[in-house]
């Protein structure tokens, strides 16, 4: 099983959006997304008992969305408190997405972001409301 922490998108915005790019269109701007991260994983490097790994992936409607992060095993990151990086909206026990994409593996003391075989990592820009319904997306960066 893993501990799933929501990050309710608008909080997200609201609580990073001074890492925002000037000039870069928000729908791409993976800035603040960086900023959410290394707050994240600093806390979890901080936490962690054990090895764990870090997805994530979105949830949600136009009601709302929110980015989940998969803590895998549960107990590795049980005392794991990412209020610094974001509030969490809301926390449940589940088992992981097979479809999660990678986000960091962490181990105690420390946490690296989870990269491909070529380099890259995926992220997750926060965008900025538009007045539409489009869900946020995942970017692979190198």
């Amino acid at each position: 099983m893993a501990r799933l922490l929501l990050f309710a998108l608008d909080e997200l915005r609201r609580r990073h959006a001074a890492a925002a790019d000037p000039g870069v269109d928000p729908r791409h701007d993976v800035a603040p997304f960086r900023a959410f991260r290394d707050a994240l994983l600093c806390e979890a490097a901080r936490a962690a008992t054990g090895p764990a790994d870090l997805t994530m992936w979105w949830e949600g409607s136009f009601d709302g969305y929110s980015l989940v992060v998969c803590c895998e095993p549960a107990g590795a990151l049980a005392g794991l408190d990412a209020t610094p990086a974001c509030p969490v909206e809301e926390e449940r026990v589940a088992p992981p997405r097979a479809d999660g994409y990678p986000l960091a593996r962490v181990v105690p003391g420390r946490a690296d972001v989870a990269r491909d075989a070529d380099g890259g990592t995926c992220e997750a820009p926060f965008g900025a409301p538009t007045g539409h319904f489009g869900a946020p997306g995942m970017r692979r960066m190198r």
